[in-house]
């Protein structure tokens, strides 16, 4: 099915997996990245079912120099990478006033750096090949706020500035850095949280309704094709109207 190479992290829950299946259909050879190996174990078999090749490699995101060997590892196996798009993340309550709060570092690690390194160890290699593209995973409530949920607001605040600013630099290089903005997704992560509010969300929501991963995923694909090669740069809002609201 040709030799389409896409690096995936996150891939083990929520919008990462519904991704990796996706593109496993369209026929993507996959390098899966998570913290959980069962958990990558699984979506591992169901996307070789596609008739695609599907590797899995359990990894920190927050180590540096075991995300930049993971990247090397992957880079060394085969010819080139199409491109990398990076859905890991946690969501998690913070105090705005406990500034010693470690749940605010871990959230930032995870969530800015887990971004970032993956992405900083792969482009040397797209620059190479004068091509590829990036996605990343931020959130409306990088532009709006949201309650009780600084940390998380204020690290995809800095996912969607770095994904403005990388654009300019490797456009150049003919690489396309863009991210998807999700509005209420129902995951596995949010999905507590979303059913204890789901009335307020419902009246937010123009399109009256929650995303599902799957609806996540196809636009990520779409910003990773062909179809997309003069767009860059670009926060996509898939949020079912909610800043319309």
């Amino acid at each position: 099915m040709g030799d389409k190479q896409l690096i995936i992290t996150g891939a083990n829950s929520g919008i990462g997996y519904a991704t990796a299946v996706a593109a496993a259909k369209r026929g993507y050879n996959l390098h899966l990245i998570g913290r959980n190996q069962q958990r990558l174990d699984k979506i591992q078999s169901v996307t070789v079912n596609y008739g695609v090749d599907s590797t899995t490699y359990q990894l920190d995101l927050t180590d540096q120099s075991k995300v930049a060997q993971t990247i090397r590892l992957i880079i060394d196996s085969t010819t080139q990478i199409n491109g990398l798009i990076n859905s890991a993340g946690i969501f998690s309550e913070t105090n705005v006033l406990d500034y010693n709060d470690p749940t605010w570092q871990t959230i930032m690690q995870t969530n800015f750096y887990g971004t970032l390194y993956p992405t900083l160890a792969l482009l040397p290699q797209l620059y190479r090949q004068g091509f590829g593209s990036i996605v990343n995973i931020t959130s409306v409530d990088a532009f709006d706020g949201i309650l009780n949920y600084a940390a998380y607001s204020a690290s995809k605040g800095a996912v969607t500035s770095l994904t403005k600013t990388l654009a300019i630099e490797a456009a150049t290089h003919n690489v396309r850095v863009n991210a998807i903005v999700p509005g209420v997704t129902d995951t596995e992560m949010t999905h507590e949280r979303i059913q204890e509010n789901i009335t307020h969300y419902r009246e937010k929501v123009p399109l009256q309704r929650l995303a599902t991963a799957d609806e996540v995923a196809e636009p990520i694909l779409f910003l990773i094709s062909e179809a997309a090669t003069y767009i860059t740069g670009q926060n996509i809002h898939v949020n079912g109207g909610w800043r319309l609201a």
